[in-house]
């Protein structure tokens, strides 16, 4: 029990120390000079030293090879790049068509959207764009590199 406690919240902090700053920088975006999408590059710079950091770089030394381990990044041939996209677009198109037949079987309330008329469309556009992929790789190195991989090797 105590593996599985230490898995989900080490999964969990991770999540929390990858997106979390993302959202506050963002937020910051949208407030101060949303003219101009500077939050993407900075998230971007961020992201970069995280995704190191749980790769096995920087201190503390002593948890180099346990992060490195722990993230479970490795490269991937083209071919398994291939159907994995594939796989994924049909994903999404199936989840598409599923959610157009709930809706017309399911009636929601009329949900309110944020107001955006005094924001650029390039700055809402770049935020969107790029807080996709970011949430994506967080989740990945949070839930199935350390979260995941923790649970494998305690039931091996």
């Amino acid at each position: 029990m105590q593996v599985i406690t230490k898995a989900v919240l080490t999964g969990m902090l991770i999540a929390f120390a990858g997106t979390m700053p993302r959202n506050i920088i963002f937020l910051a975006n949208l407030q101060y000079f949303p003219r101009f999408p500077w939050g993407v590059p900075v998230v971007a710079i961020y992201l970069w030293y995280f995704w190191r950091y749980l790769n096995g770089l920087g201190k503390p030394i002593a948890t180099s090879d346990f992060r490195k381990n722990s993230l479970r990044a490795r490269k991937l041939s083209a071919d398994l790049w291939i159907w994995s996209l594939l796989a994924g677009g049909i994903g999404i198109v199936a989840l598409v068509v599923f959610l157009r037949l709930l809706n017309r079987m399911i009636v929601l309330p009329e949900q309110k959207l944020p107001d955006f008329t005094n924001i650029p469309p390039i700055t809402v556009y770049a935020l969107l764009f790029a807080a996709a992929p970011i949430a994506g790789i967080i989740e990945e190195a949070a839930f199935r590199g350390y979260m995941q991989g923790r649970l494998k090797n305690a039931t091996d």
